[in-house]
């Protein structure tokens, strides 16, 4: 657990701060779980995506995303990532866990600054800063191939951006054209 006194979260710096009903629906699942997940659903700019927000308050650990599922399958996995989390397992880069989804690893990596603004806000707010270290929990396609790998799928690389690079070095696509 990060220590309350440097803890630069809602929860620790303005217990008192009037919230609206998401931001109510997060403070609380923090306190009750230890994390919250954010669910950004498919629209007609790009696929879905979701976040924990609340693992760095509650376990010190960095947050974690997941992008291209189905939200209820990232809703799932997250909760899954985030209690073996909580229960002792901590997230590292370049890590392959295989407890998240059956018969297939997925690889944890870092989150270029350059991305949290544009994918993160929840966690903006939570944090009352620039988020916590975030992490990207990336799936693989049927053949088990990642999206840096040349011969796996392309409608698989477009689902999942690759965060460990910067926004603007990224190649261009449906995360790139974010704001």
């Amino acid at each position: 657990m990060i220590d309350p006194a440097s803890c630069p979260c809602v929860i620790c710096t303005a217990p008192d701060v009037e919230l609206g009903t998401f931001d109510q629906r997060v403070v609380a699942n923090v306190e009750r779980c230890g994390w919250s997940v954010a669910l950004i659903p498919e629209d007609e700019t790009g696929p879905g995506w979701a976040f924990t927000i609340g693992l760095r308050h509650s376990v010190g650990s960095p947050e974690v995303a997941m992008f291209g599922l189905d939200l209820d399958l990232m809703h799932e996995c997250l909760n899954t990532v985030a209690g073996a989390v909580a229960a002792g397992r901590p997230l590292s880069p370049g890590q392959e866990r295989d407890d998240v989804l059956e018969d297939l690893l997925v690889v944890i990596n870092p989150v270029h600054e350059s991305w949290h603004k544009p994918l993160f806000g929840a966690a903006l707010w939570f944090y009352r800063q620039r988020p916590q270290p975030f992490m990207e929990m990336v799936w693989p396609d049927g053949y088990g191939r990642f999206p840096w790998s040349e011969d796996c799928s392309p409608s698989i690389q477009e689902l999942q951006p690759l965060l460990w690079i910067p926004k603007s070095e990224h190649t261009p696509g449906p995360w790139t054209r974010l704001p």
